[in-house]
């Protein structure tokens, strides 16, 4: 009986814990949203030459990742730090994470990036591989908010660990679309890419959705001096 009950106790947490990466994967594919950054990387990459551009991407990749890892594992202490309660960033970034989906729902380009008189600016100081691409393409507002949240959220130090590691792997994969780009994007067609963005758009709207329950549960919950 002690044996089952162990057994199923074993089985629940692991439920959670893949439920947990599954959530995790999806909300932070979805914001970085590679393919949806792929037509900007091909234009500004442009005058490079095949090396070049994967010495680009790659730095920007890198760069994102850091500062995503980075901001996720501090970020609530500087919210601590401030007095902001974790449930108010929660409906924060809720919001603008639902701004963000309704923009790639309707085709716009979101103006939590980078103008095109940034784009050039950086382009020309030869520092694009930092910013734009890195930041704030790859690693802009929303998948900032997402990873703080997400860490919050996470619950136990394992969940914690694979978060860190989602993270990584994301990246890891969007180094690949980066690169293959020019071909994802010919295979895909114009049409197949827009589809693909209203997909996530809807998909990263859910996420935003849930972050904004879950913040305004956590603020009916929490005794208020």
């Amino acid at each position: 009986m002690i044996e089952l009950i162990v057994n199923l106790f074993g089985s629940i947490e692991a439920s959670k814990t893949v439920s947990f990466f599954v959530r995790s994967f999806v909300s932070l594919f979805v914001i970085v949203n590679a393919i949806g950054n792929a037509p900007v990387f091909l234009t500004l990459l442009q005058r490079y030459n095949e090396g070049e551009k994967r010495t680009i991407i790659k730095k920007a990749i890198l760069v994102a990742c850091a500062a995503l890892l980075v901001v996720t594992l501090t970020g609530n202490i500087f919210f601590r730090l401030l007095g902001i309660e974790l449930y108010s960033f929660r409906i924060a970034g809720g919001i603008l994470l639902a701004i963000v989906s309704i923009e790639m729902l309707y085709g716009r380009k979101t103006q939590t990036q980078s103008s095109a008189d940034e784009e050039r600016y950086y382009i020309e100081r030869d520092e694009i591989s930092i910013l734009p691409l890195g930041i704030p393409l790859l690693t802009g507002p929303g998948a900032l908010t997402t990873g703080i949240v997400l860490f919050d959220t996470a619950g136990t130090l394992v969940n914690r660990i694979i978060l860190l590691l989602t993270i990584a792997i994301v990246y890891l994969i969007s180094y690949v679309i980066l690169v293959k780009s020019a071909t994802i994007l010919k295979y895909l067609g114009k049409t197949g890419t827009t589809v693909a963005i209203r997909i996530m758009g809807l998909m990263l709207l859910s996420v935003a959705v849930q972050f904004l329950i879950g913040g305004i549960t956590a603020a009916f919950l929490t005794p208020h001096k």
